[in-house]
């Protein structure tokens, strides 16, 4: 599941967080973006899917030193279009062109029946990010890379919300799931402060 987690680009962080710590947004150097798989865990279980998908599109994971979302080719996010869409596929969350919201709240129901908790918190984050999909796929569409004449890319709606659910369910992680340590949360607040300043999450 680490992985999983640690590939999407930022689609947009904002939300509020407390003033506990000096926030610089100029300076992502200082937020280790690759542990960010540490600070909420996720159960295991979609490894396959992931391996799966990127060797099938051609989809390279983020290396450690591409913090900045200038830093990410428009290959690689054009690419992550058609990665996205082949999860999506191959957990059978698309009905159409649209998501399936009764297949994802069947998937995670079922699947996490003794963690209720993060079944919950999963299905709450993809029926938030679902609700804003049509906004959020027009916004990302609007970025320059989809402009450039001959650019193939897959239908984007899966990137846009499997990025949305990353982030939203970071920000609302189980308390039983969170890494409570000051790293930790110094991420959290960046990230919540700081918008596109990430690209993982």
């Amino acid at each position: 599941m680490k992985n999983l987690f640690v590939i999407i680009f930022a689609c947009g962080l904002l939300l509020k967080f407390g003033n506990s710590l000096k926030i610089d947004c100029d300076n992502p150097e200082s937020i280790k973006e690759d542990r960010i798989h540490y600070c909420c865990k996720h159960p295991d279980g979609y490894q396959e899917f992931v391996d799966s998908c990127a060797k099938e599109t051609g989809f390279k994971f983020i290396k450690h030193d591409e913090e900045a979302i200038v830093d990410i080719t428009a290959d690689h996010a054009i690419l992550g279009t058609c990665f996205a869409k082949c999860i999506f596929n191959k957990l059978q969350f698309m009905k159409g062109d649209d998501l399936d919201m009764p297949a994802v709240r069947k998937h995670y129901e079922g699947k996490f029946k003794t963690d209720p908790e993060y079944a919950k918190e999963m299905t709450n984050a993809f029926d938030h990010c679902h609700s804003k999909s049509i906004e959020n796929t027009a916004k990302f569409l609007s970025n320059p890379i989809f402009h450039v004449p001959g650019a193939k890319y897959c239908d984007p709606k899966p990137s846009v919300i499997l990025a949305c659910v990353i982030r939203e369910f970071f920000h609302n992680c189980p308390a039983d799931r969170w890494a409570k340590t000051e790293e930790c949360n110094t991420v959290l607040e960046f990230s919540k402060k700081c918008k596109d300043a990430l690209t993982t999450i």
